[in-house]
Protein backbone atom coordinates (compact mmCIF):
# COMPACT_ATOMS: atom_id res chain seq x y z
CA UNK A 1 0.00 0.00 0.00
CA UNK A 2 1.51 3.53 -0.84
CA UNK A 3 0.41 6.29 0.90
CA UNK A 4 2.01 10.05 0.33
CA UNK A 5 3.36 12.85 2.81
CA UNK A 6 3.04 13.18 6.66
CA UNK A 7 -1.14 13.02 6.26
CA UNK A 8 -0.62 9.27 4.67
CA UNK A 9 1.61 8.16 7.72
CA UNK A 10 -0.72 9.75 10.30
CA UNK A 11 -3.96 7.53 8.58
CA UNK A 12 -1.81 4.55 8.48
CA UNK A 13 -0.89 4.88 11.97
CA UNK A 14 -4.93 5.27 12.75
CA UNK A 15 -5.74 1.97 10.95
CA UNK A 16 -2.95 0.15 12.53
CA UNK A 17 -4.85 1.25 15.98
CA UNK A 18 -8.23 0.19 15.01
CA UNK A 19 -8.96 -3.71 15.21
CA UNK A 20 -11.51 -4.52 12.95
CA UNK A 21 -13.55 -7.80 13.23
CA UNK A 22 -16.42 -9.64 11.22
CA UNK A 23 -19.66 -8.37 10.42
CA UNK A 24 -20.17 -5.78 13.40
CA UNK A 25 -22.85 -6.29 15.95
CA UNK A 26 -25.50 -5.18 13.68
CA UNK A 27 -24.21 -7.27 11.15
CA UNK A 28 -24.22 -10.15 13.12
CA UNK A 29 -27.53 -9.63 14.97
CA UNK A 30 -29.80 -9.30 11.54
CA UNK A 31 -27.74 -13.00 10.60
CA UNK A 32 -29.08 -14.48 13.72
CA UNK A 33 -31.91 -12.83 13.84
CA UNK A 34 -33.27 -13.61 10.31
CA UNK A 35 -31.83 -17.24 10.47
CA UNK A 36 -33.84 -17.71 14.06
CA UNK A 37 -37.05 -16.54 12.88
CA UNK A 38 -36.68 -19.04 9.40
CA UNK A 39 -36.00 -22.26 11.62
CA UNK A 40 -38.75 -24.48 13.19
CA UNK A 41 -40.41 -24.03 16.64
CA UNK A 42 -38.35 -26.95 17.52
CA UNK A 43 -34.82 -25.44 16.62
CA UNK A 44 -36.34 -22.11 18.21
CA UNK A 45 -36.46 -23.88 21.82
CA UNK A 46 -33.11 -25.32 21.05
CA UNK A 47 -31.41 -22.14 20.08
CA UNK A 48 -33.25 -20.45 22.55
CA UNK A 49 -32.16 -23.17 25.62
CA UNK A 50 -28.45 -22.89 24.80
CA UNK A 51 -28.49 -18.51 24.80
CA UNK A 52 -29.96 -18.49 28.12
CA UNK A 53 -26.98 -20.48 29.25
CA UNK A 54 -25.13 -17.90 27.67
CA UNK A 55 -23.68 -14.23 29.10
CA UNK A 56 -26.51 -12.81 26.71
CA UNK A 57 -29.94 -12.80 26.83
CA UNK A 58 -30.89 -13.09 22.74
CA UNK A 59 -29.13 -15.12 19.93
CA UNK A 60 -28.99 -11.88 17.90
CA UNK A 61 -26.35 -10.17 20.38
CA UNK A 62 -25.23 -13.67 21.83
CA UNK A 63 -23.97 -13.77 17.80
CA UNK A 64 -21.20 -11.40 18.75
CA UNK A 65 -19.83 -13.06 21.55
CA UNK A 66 -16.52 -15.06 19.62
CA UNK A 67 -15.40 -11.28 19.10
CA UNK A 68 -15.49 -10.40 22.62
CA UNK A 69 -13.71 -13.11 23.96
CA UNK A 70 -11.14 -13.83 21.11
CA UNK A 71 -8.59 -11.55 22.89
CA UNK A 72 -8.83 -13.35 26.05
CA UNK A 73 -6.05 -15.90 26.96
CA UNK A 74 -8.78 -19.00 27.32
CA UNK A 75 -10.25 -18.15 23.90
CA UNK A 76 -7.12 -16.68 22.20
CA UNK A 77 -6.61 -19.94 19.89
CA UNK A 78 -10.00 -19.30 18.06
CA UNK A 79 -8.70 -15.69 17.10
CA UNK A 80 -7.77 -17.43 13.34
CA UNK A 81 -10.57 -19.15 13.15
CA UNK A 82 -12.61 -15.77 12.02
CA UNK A 83 -11.26 -16.25 8.63
CA UNK A 84 -9.27 -17.96 5.84
CA UNK A 85 -6.63 -16.55 3.31
CA UNK A 86 -5.39 -16.49 -0.14
CA UNK A 87 -2.83 -15.71 -2.19
CA UNK A 88 -2.59 -12.04 -3.54
CA UNK A 89 -4.98 -11.99 -6.40
CA UNK A 90 -6.10 -15.18 -6.38
CA UNK A 91 -10.32 -15.61 -6.63
CA UNK A 92 -10.68 -18.88 -5.40
CA UNK A 93 -9.53 -20.84 -1.99
CA UNK A 94 -9.31 -24.12 -1.24
CA UNK A 95 -9.30 -26.11 2.18
CA UNK A 96 -5.10 -26.62 1.24
CA UNK A 97 -5.62 -22.64 2.72
CA UNK A 98 -6.47 -23.51 6.22
CA UNK A 99 -3.24 -23.89 8.32
CA UNK A 100 -2.71 -26.69 11.08
CA UNK A 101 -4.30 -24.22 13.14
CA UNK A 102 -7.71 -24.12 12.05
CA UNK A 103 -9.07 -21.39 9.67
CA UNK A 104 -13.14 -20.33 9.27
CA UNK A 105 -13.61 -23.14 6.79
CA UNK A 106 -12.32 -25.42 9.25
CA UNK A 107 -14.15 -24.05 12.78
CA UNK A 108 -17.40 -24.02 10.83
CA UNK A 109 -16.65 -27.93 10.38
CA UNK A 110 -15.97 -28.21 13.96
CA UNK A 111 -18.19 -26.45 15.75
CA UNK A 112 -21.06 -28.29 13.65
CA UNK A 113 -19.61 -31.48 14.87
CA UNK A 114 -19.01 -30.26 18.56
CA UNK A 115 -23.16 -29.13 18.81
CA UNK A 116 -24.01 -32.37 17.10
CA UNK A 117 -22.64 -33.97 19.87
CA UNK A 118 -23.60 -32.10 22.60
CA UNK A 119 -26.82 -30.53 22.56
CA UNK A 120 -26.06 -28.40 25.80
CA UNK A 121 -22.75 -26.53 24.24
CA UNK A 122 -24.01 -23.00 23.52
CA UNK A 123 -19.92 -21.88 22.85
CA UNK A 124 -20.30 -23.76 19.51
CA UNK A 125 -23.98 -22.95 18.80
CA UNK A 126 -22.12 -19.14 18.96
CA UNK A 127 -19.06 -19.82 17.18
CA UNK A 128 -20.55 -22.07 14.42
CA UNK A 129 -23.28 -18.74 14.27
CA UNK A 130 -20.55 -16.00 14.46
CA UNK A 131 -18.40 -17.78 11.90
CA UNK A 132 -20.83 -18.27 9.49
CA UNK A 133 -21.55 -14.40 9.41
CA UNK A 134 -18.44 -13.98 8.80
CA UNK A 135 -17.92 -16.49 5.91
CA UNK A 136 -20.23 -13.97 4.37
CA UNK A 137 -18.21 -10.69 4.80
CA UNK A 138 -16.13 -10.85 1.88
CA UNK A 139 -13.28 -9.35 3.24
CA UNK A 140 -12.83 -12.66 5.61
CA UNK A 141 -12.05 -14.35 2.48
CA UNK A 142 -9.06 -12.30 1.33
CA UNK A 143 -5.58 -11.46 1.31
CA UNK A 144 -2.92 -12.17 4.43
CA UNK A 145 -0.36 -9.50 3.51
CA UNK A 146 -3.71 -7.08 4.01
CA UNK A 147 -5.23 -8.59 6.91
CA UNK A 148 -8.59 -8.79 5.56
CA UNK A 149 -8.64 -4.64 4.24
CA UNK A 150 -7.48 -3.60 7.77
CA UNK A 151 -4.26 -2.17 6.51
CA UNK A 152 -5.76 -0.78 2.86
CA UNK A 153 -6.48 2.75 3.94
CA UNK A 154 -10.14 4.67 2.58
CA UNK A 155 -11.81 7.29 3.66
CA UNK A 156 -15.28 7.39 4.39
CA UNK A 157 -17.89 10.27 2.90
CA UNK A 158 -15.02 12.67 4.16
CA UNK A 159 -11.21 12.75 4.09
CA UNK A 160 -12.00 13.96 7.63
CA UNK A 161 -13.10 10.21 8.67
CA UNK A 162 -9.73 7.81 8.36
CA UNK A 163 -10.92 4.17 7.99
CA UNK A 164 -10.11 1.04 6.44
CA UNK A 165 -11.43 -0.83 3.90
CA UNK A 166 -12.34 -4.29 5.85
CA UNK A 167 -14.43 -1.25 8.57
CA UNK A 168 -16.63 -0.16 5.50
CA UNK A 169 -17.83 -3.97 4.84
CA UNK A 170 -18.03 -4.56 8.46
CA UNK A 171 -20.23 -1.91 9.99
CA UNK A 172 -20.11 1.44 7.92
CA UNK A 173 -22.39 0.51 4.82
CA UNK A 174 -24.90 -0.92 7.45
CA UNK A 175 -24.83 2.24 9.64
CA UNK A 176 -25.16 4.62 6.50
CA UNK A 177 -28.34 2.71 5.54
CA UNK A 178 -29.85 3.36 8.90
CA UNK A 179 -29.30 -1.04 9.99
CA UNK A 180 -28.16 -0.09 13.87
CA UNK A 181 -31.40 1.11 14.96
CA UNK A 182 -34.00 0.71 12.02
CA UNK A 183 -35.86 -1.72 12.95
CA UNK A 184 -38.46 -1.69 9.98
CA UNK A 185 -35.67 -1.65 7.88
CA UNK A 186 -34.07 -4.62 9.33
CA UNK A 187 -37.81 -6.51 8.92
CA UNK A 188 -37.61 -5.44 5.41
CA UNK A 189 -34.58 -6.99 4.78
CA UNK A 190 -36.00 -10.30 6.86
CA UNK A 191 -38.94 -10.11 4.23
CA UNK A 192 -37.67 -9.95 0.84
CA UNK A 193 -36.24 -13.62 1.17
CA UNK A 194 -38.68 -15.58 -0.80
CA UNK A 195 -38.97 -19.51 -0.95
CA UNK A 196 -37.01 -19.89 -3.87
CA UNK A 197 -33.78 -18.21 -2.44
CA UNK A 198 -33.97 -20.55 0.40
CA UNK A 199 -33.90 -23.15 -2.18
CA UNK A 200 -30.84 -21.26 -3.94
CA UNK A 201 -29.02 -20.59 -1.35
CA UNK A 202 -29.08 -23.70 0.59
CA UNK A 203 -27.19 -25.36 -2.03
CA UNK A 204 -23.34 -25.92 -2.38
CA UNK A 205 -20.93 -26.44 0.54
CA UNK A 206 -19.29 -24.06 3.00
CA UNK A 207 -16.45 -24.19 0.53
CA UNK A 208 -18.55 -23.13 -2.35
CA UNK A 209 -20.31 -20.17 0.09
CA UNK A 210 -16.36 -19.00 0.88
CA UNK A 211 -15.53 -19.03 -2.73
CA UNK A 212 -18.64 -16.51 -3.65
CA UNK A 213 -17.17 -14.25 -1.19
CA UNK A 214 -13.28 -14.65 -2.43
CA UNK A 215 -14.81 -13.59 -5.85
CA UNK A 216 -16.41 -10.45 -4.47
CA UNK A 217 -12.90 -9.51 -2.41
CA UNK A 218 -11.06 -10.01 -6.01
CA UNK A 219 -13.22 -7.69 -7.51
CA UNK A 220 -13.51 -5.31 -4.75
CA UNK A 221 -9.36 -5.06 -4.66
CA UNK A 222 -9.67 -4.20 -8.33
CA UNK A 223 -11.64 -0.96 -7.62
CA UNK A 224 -9.39 0.02 -5.05
CA UNK A 225 -6.99 3.01 -4.82
CA UNK A 226 -4.70 4.38 -2.32
CA UNK A 227 -6.43 6.92 -0.13
CA UNK A 228 -10.24 6.11 -1.95
CA UNK A 229 -12.67 7.89 -0.93
CA UNK A 230 -15.85 6.03 -0.02
CA UNK A 231 -18.85 8.03 -1.43
CA UNK A 232 -22.61 7.47 -2.29
CA UNK A 233 -21.47 5.98 -5.99
CA UNK A 234 -19.65 2.78 -3.69
CA UNK A 235 -22.33 2.51 -1.30
CA UNK A 236 -24.76 2.32 -3.65
CA UNK A 237 -22.94 -0.03 -6.02
CA UNK A 238 -22.23 -2.30 -2.80
CA UNK A 239 -25.30 -2.13 -0.18
CA UNK A 240 -27.69 -4.64 -2.46
CA UNK A 241 -24.83 -6.82 -2.11
CA UNK A 242 -24.23 -6.72 1.02
CA UNK A 243 -27.46 -7.29 1.92
CA UNK A 244 -27.55 -9.95 -0.11
CA UNK A 245 -24.46 -11.60 1.79
CA UNK A 246 -26.63 -10.89 5.26
CA UNK A 247 -29.47 -12.79 3.55
CA UNK A 248 -27.76 -16.04 2.55
CA UNK A 249 -26.01 -16.19 5.72
CA UNK A 250 -29.42 -16.25 7.69
CA UNK A 251 -30.47 -18.55 5.04
CA UNK A 252 -27.86 -20.89 5.48
CA UNK A 253 -27.31 -20.87 9.46
CA UNK A 254 -30.88 -21.59 9.71
CA UNK A 255 -30.11 -24.62 7.18
CA UNK A 256 -27.21 -26.24 8.79
CA UNK A 257 -29.04 -25.28 12.48
CA UNK A 258 -32.32 -27.66 11.49
CA UNK A 259 -30.10 -30.28 9.99
CA UNK A 260 -28.04 -30.30 13.69
CA UNK A 261 -31.34 -30.30 16.05
CA UNK A 262 -33.36 -32.58 13.72
CA UNK A 263 -30.31 -34.92 13.91
CA UNK A 264 -30.33 -34.46 17.44
CA UNK A 265 -33.83 -35.46 17.87
CA UNK A 266 -33.47 -38.33 15.96
CA UNK A 267 -31.35 -39.90 18.09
Amino acid sequence: MRLFGIAGSLLFCVLLSVKSYGFGPTGHGLVCDMALQLVSPNTQQQVAALVAASPHSEFAMACSWPDEVRGQEEFRWSAPHHYVNMPRGEKQVSAEYCPEHGCILSAIADMQQRLLADNNDWQALLFLAHHLGDLHQPLHVSYADDLGGNRTAVYFYSHEMPTNLHGIWDSNILSKFGYDEDYEKQEALFLQITAEHIANWQQGSILDWANESAELTYVIYQQYRPGMLIDEAYVAQYQPVLERRLQQAAVRLAFLLEQIFTAQSAQ
